[in-house]
């Protein structure tokens, strides 16, 4: 009995060590990952000349709360927020379509070079949009895609990664669900749209946010594309306040952390979907 309760002891302590330690992880990479936006909002609420001293202050002595006003009489920042969501909503539409149908069809459906064709998808996860860069401007200009808003979203409407997370989502679905529709006469389309897909509502939700993340925070692509100012989207007309031997932190700085709130907001708001896609992808 005296090495059970021992043993049952060594265990409990070994089991609050373990949480004390991966919560001490966690706060520490949460730390290092909140100092460059607590940096960025410190830096936005400096008046000009504050921002510029050496040693740098956190904490600023005055809080100019007007660089978050003068931005947006500074630079069309109303418009390049309203082609960033156009662009990021339309990227969006187009992975949820795409990519849902591509990865029912690698998952649910059964033909030749099915092994290849994924071989192929996982391919082109490790190849970065800057090996690509020319080909698809090229492709652009030679459909008259450029300075247009077709061109902001029709790049980004297929993503590799996407229909790697919808595959792995439908490869979950029992097989017996399918085997009954089968035999109540419904055809592949009606199950996928009526049986398969409510199923993995949180693999979407996971989709949608990880596509709306990618395209809002896009710089190359809209460099590419958008040659005109009125089609900007707010990473490329952040650029706007760093010239070419001067650069107003303050302003930059505002204009940063105003790109980051949809993002944040988006992202809290379906924080628990997003947990439960990711968890549950990998489980086949």
């Amino acid at each position: 009995m005296m090495m059970q309760n021992s043993r049952r002891r060594t265990r409990r302590i070994r089991r609050h060590i373990s949480r004390w330690l991966y919560l001490a992880i966690l706060t520490m990479g949460a730390l290092v990952m909140f100092i460059p936006f607590a940096w960025s909002l410190s830096t936005s609420l400096k008046p000009l000349s504050e921002s510029l001293v050496y040693p740098p202050v956190w904490i600023p002595h005055v809080f100019d709360w007007e660089n978050y006003v003068k931005i947006w009489h500074l630079v069309p920042l109303a418009r390049w927020f309203g082609n960033s969501a156009i662009a990021a909503i339309g990227v969006t539409i187009g992975n949820l379509v795409c990519d849902s149908m591509a990865g029912y069809a690698l998952a649910r459906v059964q033909f030749r070079g099915q092994r290849l064709m994924f071989i192929g998808v996982l391919a082109m996860l490790m190849v970065p949009f800057q090996s690509v860069m020319l080909p698809v401007y090229i492709l652009l200009r030679a459909f008259g895609l450029l300075d247009n808003y077709y061109g902001l979203i029709i790049p980004l409407a297929v993503q590799a990664v996407g229909i790697f997370l919808m595959r792995q989502a439908f490869l979950n679905l029992p097989s017996d669900l399918e085997d009954a529709a089968i035999m109540d006469g419904a055809g592949r389309f009606r199950m996928f749209w009526q049986l398969s897909l409510p199923l993995v509502l949180p693999s979407l939700l996971t989709l949608a946010l990880i596509s709306f993340m990618l395209s809002w925070n896009n710089f190359l692509l809209p460099l590419l594309v958008a040659s005109r100012p009125h089609l900007w989207t707010v990473p490329l007309g952040v650029v706007m306040f760093q010239q070419e031997y001067f650069v107003n932190w303050p302003y930059l700085m505002a204009a940063a952390v105003m790109t980051t709130i949809p993002v944040a907001v988006i992202f809290l708001v379906f924080q628990k979907w997003f947990v439960r896609g990711i968890a549950t992808t990998g489980m086949r």
